[in-house]
Formats: C-alpha cells, sequence, structure tokens
C-alpha cells in the first residue's frame, strides 16, 4: 500500500510539472561575452538570477531546461538587469511574454528583436531624493529607497502627511522598473496641480528580487515548488521601528497615525494589509492593490480576527477583471474583506472594496487606477 501511495504521489507531481526546454535567438549586435537570463513571476522578476541563466549553444543561439510547476507564466529575456532587457526593433518596450504550460513538455525557440540601453534614462518628475543604501538592522540588509517631496516643499515650513510604499524600483522611473512604472510621481504632481488631493511625502523601499516573497508575507507558503520562510514581522518593523523615525527626523512630516499611509500592489498589497492591522496606533490608511492574498489567506484572516479594530481605519482594496489565481475575487479577496469587517471596521465607511473591469495584473493597470485610490485616501 505505502509503495503505491507513493506512485500514486510521483504522478500527481509529474502531472503538475513541465519540462519546458526554451531555445533563445539573440539579435547579431550581442556581445560574444553576454550571459542571457530569463526572469519572470516563476523568480520573483529576479533579471540575473544564476538558476535561470541561459547555456550558449553556438553564436547567436542560448538554451535552458526548467521543471515548471506553474501553468501560467510570464517573462522577458535580460541580460543581467533591466537596463539591459529585450525590446522591440523599434526600442520600444514589449509586454511581458505570456505562455500556457498545460503539458508535461514543451520545447520553443524564441526571438529577442533587441535589447534595451535604459542607461542614464531617468523618467522621474518633480523632486525625487534618492537614498541608495539604507540599512534594515531586522533583516541585515541594504535596500534603496525614493523620498518623494511636493511641490513647494524646499521653499515653505509646512509639514505632510506620509504614504510609505513597497516595490519601489517600479514606481517612479522607467529606468528601474522591470515592466514600466507606475508613474506615482507624476499622477501627484497633476492631483495637487488640480487641488484634488493634499501634498504629501511618498517614501518607497526596493524590493530584493532575492528576498521580496519572503518579506512581503506573514505566514510560510509555497509558489512555483519553492517554499518561502516569513520575514513580514521583521520588514514591518523595520519600517515601523526604523525607517519612519528617521523619515520623521529628516523631512518635514506629519508623524501622527491619522496621517501615515501604506500601500502596495500584489505581495505588496498582502504585506500592507498585515502591517495596517498589526500597527493600528501607527497607520490609518492602508491601500492594497491586486493583492496576491491567496499565499496564506488563512492565516491573514486569522491574523485580522485577533487583531481587532482599535482605531478608525480606510482600507481600500481591488483587483481587476483579469486576474486571477492568488487574486481571485471569491475565494481570497471578498474573504478578507469580509473578514475586515467582522473585525470592526464599517462596510463602505471604512472598508471599500472594487473591481476594474478589463485591469490586468500589472503596473500599467495600477498606473490608470492610482489616481482613484489617491483620492479615496487623501481627497481634500
Amino acid at each position: 500500500i505505502l509503495v503505491f501511495i507513493l506512485l500514486l504521489v510521483a504522478m500527481v507531481n509529474a502531472q503538475e510539472m513541465t519540462q519546458w526546454i526554451i531555445d533563445v535567438e539573440v539579435p547579431d549586435d550581442t556581445p560574444d561575452s553576454a550571459e542571457i537570463y530569463v526572469a519572470g513571476n516563476f523568480n520573483m522578476w529576479n533579471p540575473a538570477d544564476p538558476a535561470y541563466k541561459l547555456i550558449p549553444i553556438r553564436a547567436g543561439l542560448y538554451t535552458l531546461t526548467i521543471n515548471m510547476y506553474m501553468d501560467n507564466v510570464e517573462f522577458k529575456f535580460t541580460m543581467g538587469t533591466w537596463e539591459k532587457v529585450e525590446v522591440l526593433i523599434n526600442s520600444d518596450d514589449r509586454d511581458n511574454r505570456l505562455e500556457k504550460l498545460k503539458k508535461n513538455f514543451l520545447r520553443k525557440t524564441y526571438e529577442v528583436q533587441a535589447w534595451a540601453d535604459k542607461e542614464n534614462i531617468s523618467t522621474i518628475t518633480g523632486n525625487v531624493h534618492i537614498i541608495e543604501e539604507f540599512y534594515i538592522p531586522q533583516l541585515e540588509r541594504t535596500r534603496r529607497l525614493w523620498v518623494y517631496l511636493p511641490p513647494g516643499y524646499e521653499n515653505s515650513d509646512e509639514h505632510y502627511p506620509v504614504l510609505y510604499m513597497h516595490d519601489g524600483q517600479n514606481l517612479f522611473s522607467e529606468e528601474s522598473s522591470y515592466s514600466g512604472e507606475w508613474g506615482v510621481d507624476e499622477i501627484l504632481e497633476e492631483l495637487i496641480e488640480k487641488n484634488k488631493i493634499e501634498k504629501m511625502i511618498v517614501v518607497a523601499i526596493d524590493n530584493d528580487p532575492l528576498h521580496r516573497l519572503n518579506e512581503y508575507s506573514p505566514y510560510l507558503f509555497e509558489y512555483a515548488g519553492l517554499e518561502f520562510k516569513p520575514q513580514a514581522s521583521q520588514y514591518a518593523a523595520f519600517i515601523v521601528e526604523t525607517l519612519k523615525p528617521y523619515i520623521d527626523e529628516q523631512y518635514r512630516t506629519k508623524p501622527t497615525r491619522e496621517h501615515t499611509a501604506v500601500m502596495g500592489s500584489s505581495m505588496g498589497g498582502l504585506i500592507s494589509v498585515y502591517i495596517g492591522v498589526k500597527y493600528q496606533d501607527v497607520f490609518s490608511k492602508v491601500a492594497a492593490l491586486s493583492s496576491s492574498f491567496g499565499v496564506c489567506k488563512d492565516g491573514l484572516i486569522e491574523f485580522i480576527e485577533t487583531h481587532p479594530k482599535k482605531y478608525p481605519m480606510h482600507f481600500w482594496l481591488d483587483m481587476g477583471s483579469k486576474e486571477m489565481g492568488n487574486m481571485d475575487m471569491d475565494e481570497y479577496q471578498i474573504p478578507v474583506k469580509d473578514a475586515l469587517i467582522r473585525a470592526g471596521w464599517d462596510k463602505g465607511q471604512e472598508v471599500s472594496f472594487r473591481v476594474f473591469h478589463g485591469a490586468e495584473h500589472n503596473e500599467q493597470s495600477w498606473n490608470r487606477r492610482l489616481d482613484k485610490v489617491l483620492k479615496y485616501l487623501y481627497k481634500k
């Protein structure tokens, strides 16, 4: 019986895995010494992951065999950085490649039309300070920070509310993003100029591709055949105990909870809800876009239930109609929303959940609705 069970498990696992052989043709101007990688939703979009480095076969042709435990993959090819990511022949950004791996074996040849050369091309708008290496004592790592300061900051004595955001490299500049930027700076500048929202400071923390899923999850989970150990508690403590005191000391902030918010998307949405619920005495506003609640829904709901409402909060939860997987509305989004309501926050007044028709799980979709999120949180 034991042998039969082991064989059955092996058969199930084999059905779930696809052997995916990637052959990549690169343009003629690719340096002979170039190292080619594939980056995607299966490796946290790490542009230089050693496990996903392709092997040269001959001039202009590379290959890699991957045992993939995901059905739907998004990916791009890089030369080790997002500044050297593949683009279209006219140098325009190309959309993420999509592949459905529903068989046990797939071999396919992909053609890279051209490589980007994004060095020294910044799309930052307004006054954004960059701190290249900020130490995280709770995790013994460093991280780049972005600090957006509102128009008129340098010439006034005014103090401002602060919004903390995750995945900082995708928020302000095409130069640092891997699939387009949110355009946080452009949208803020426009809304502030039109007097639609109050002026604010935004502090954005880069993710580290090697640690992102660990840092943004409160609970152990498996993804793409890998196990990720939770580090959300340490990451949250870093924001509250280390980063916020630094920002309040270095910049003219309104430090009270009424003027402090946290926002993120995907796994960043998950960690934002966790931080807001855990540190109600520090935050009063939470925005969670397209949140990956599915990786640890039961644990998150239990956490909310054991940390009921102590202070008034505003929660913005949303998703796009074209999202699926661990963002599924009925299985994951609605249960988390209902848990917040059961925990004491008022439906409608404090907990808002919206579905955006046609929106997908990407920066472009979040850019198109960011103005609505900001007006919900900061409307004058």
